[in-house]
C-alpha cells in the first residue's frame, strides 16, 4: 500500500513555492502526495495541484518596504485559521511535511500527530544561527512558533547546527548556461516600482533589469521594467552581473550558487530577513537598508565592485526525499538525516 502524504508550504513567499516545486515531484515518486498551500502572494506558477486552499496567517508590506503590522492585522482571518485548523483531515496521512505553514502545523499539534519542519525558518531554531546585533523577543517567539512540529530540518548558508542542510538549489538553476550580458536583475517586491526606478535613474552607466507586478514591460530610461514570469526572470537571471533582490533566502542562494554578484536588503522590520541579511554578511555578500543617501552609497559600491561569491551548494534532493520516506517507513524519526553527508 502505497504511502500518504501530506505537503503544506506558505505560499507568500517565493522562496517556499520554489522548493515545493523541486519536492512534491520528488516525493511523488515515492508516495500519494497531497498539497496544501496557504496565502496566494506568490508570484511563481505551480506544476502540481493543490487539494487544501488556506489563507492561513500572512505579513503585508508597505510601498517602502516595511512590515505594515495594521494591515497585517486587518487581512488575517483568525476565524476562518480555526475552522481550517478543525478540518483539516490529517489523520488520513501517514506523514506530514510542512514548509512554515501554519494551518497543517496547529491541526497536527491538535491532534497529537508527529509532523516534520522542512524549512528556511526551521534553522532559526539553533541558537548558533546568526541573528542581528539586537534580537526581537516577539519575532524570536513568532518564528519559533508559527509553524511548530516535532521533527524539523532547516535550511541555511552554513551548517550553524547538526539538523541544518545546505539551499535547495532547483533544477532550472542548476542547468542554466550562465553568461554576463551586464545587467543587473532586480526583483525587490517589497519596494514600489516608482520608488526603484527613482533611485536606479541615477546610475546611469548600468542596465538594470527590474521584476514587478506589472501588466506590461515598460522601459524607464536605464531600467526596464518586467511582469513577474518564471522563464523571464530566469533568462534575465541566467545573463545578468549580478542580482538585487530582498534579504528571502532561495533567490540569494541561487545567486550565491551561480556566482553572480549579490545585493540583498531585509525589509524593514521582517527579522528573518534581518537574520538572512546578518548570515550573508557573514560571506561577504553586500547589504543595503533603504533607497536613501546611505542606499546610494552601498549601490555604488556594489555596482564598481568585481567582488563575488561562488558557493557549490550540493544536489542532495533526491538523497533527501529517499531518506525522509524511508524514515516514515521504518518508523525513525522523521528528522533522522545522519546519513547525509552533504557539507
Amino acid at each position: 500500500m502505497s504511502l500518504k502524504i501530506l505537503y503544506a508550504f506558505q505560499g507568500t513567499g517565493n522562496g517556499h513555492v520554489a522548493r515545493a516545486r523541486d519536492l512534491v515531484p520528488r516525493l511523488s515518486a515515492y508516495a500519494d502526495v497531497d498539497v496544501l498551500m496557504s496565502g496566494t502572494q506568490s508570484d511563481l506558477k505551480l506544476d502540481f495541484q493543490i487539494k487544501y486552499r488556506c489563507h492561513g496567517l500572512t505579513m503585508v508590506y508597505s510601498s517602502n518596504g516595511t512590515v505594515s503590522y495594521w494591515q497585517s492585522f486587518l487581512r488575517n482571518k483568525p476565524l476562518r485559521f480555526i475552522r481550517d485548523i478543525l478540518f483539516l483531515p490529517v489523520k488520513v496521512y501517514d506523514a506530514v511535511f510542512i514548509d512554515f505553514e501554519a494551518v497543517a502545523s496547529y491541526a497536527c499539534l491538535l491532534r497529537s500527530i508527529p509532523s516534520l519542519q522542512l524549512s528556511h525558518q526551521a534553522a532559526f531554531l539553533s541558537r548558533n544561527t546568526p541573528r542581528p546585533e539586537k534580537r526581537i523577543w516577539h519575532w524570536e517567539w513568532v518564528i519559533s512558533n508559527m509553524s511548530r512540529s516535532k521533527f524539523a530540518i532547516g535550511f541555511h548558508f552554513d551548517n550553524y547546527d547538526k539538523f541544518i542542510l545546505p539551499p535547495i538549489i532547483r533544477q532550472e538553476i542548476r542547468t542554466l548556461k550562465l553568461e554576463d550580458k551586464g545587467h543587473y536583475t532586480v526583483y525587490l517586491p517589497s519596494f514600489s516600482v516608482e520608488n526603484i526606478v527613482s533611485f536606479t535613474r541615477q546610475f546611469k552607466s548600468y542596465r538594470f533589469e527590474l521584476f514587478s507586478r506589472v501588466k506590461s514591460q515598460e522601459i524607464y530610461g536605464n531600467t526596464t521594467v518586467k511582469p513577474i514570469d518564471v522563464s523571464n526572470y530566469l533568462e534575465s537571471f541566467r545573463t545578468c552581473t549580478g542580482l538585487i533582490c530582498g534579504a528571502g533566502f532561495e533567490a540569494p542562494a541561487e545567486a550565491l550558487f551561480c556566482g553572480k554578484k549579490l545585493l540583498i536588503s531585509p525589509i524593514k522590520g521582517q527579522y528573518e530577513q534581518s537574520s538572512n541579511a546578518a548570515a550573508a554578511s557573514l560571506i561577504g555578500v553586500a547589504v543595503f537598508a533603504s533607497l536613501d543617501e546611505n542606499g546610494t552609497t552601498v549601490w555604488q559600491e556594489f555596482l564598481r565592485s568585481r567582488q563575488r561569491r561562488n558557493i557549490d551548494f550540493p544536489d542532495y534532493a533526491d538523497a533527501l526525499v529517499n531518506r525522509l520516506v524511508s524514515n516514515v517507513k521504518r518508523g525513525r524519526d522523521y528528522d533522522d538525516i545522519t546519513s547525509l553527508q552533504v557539507w
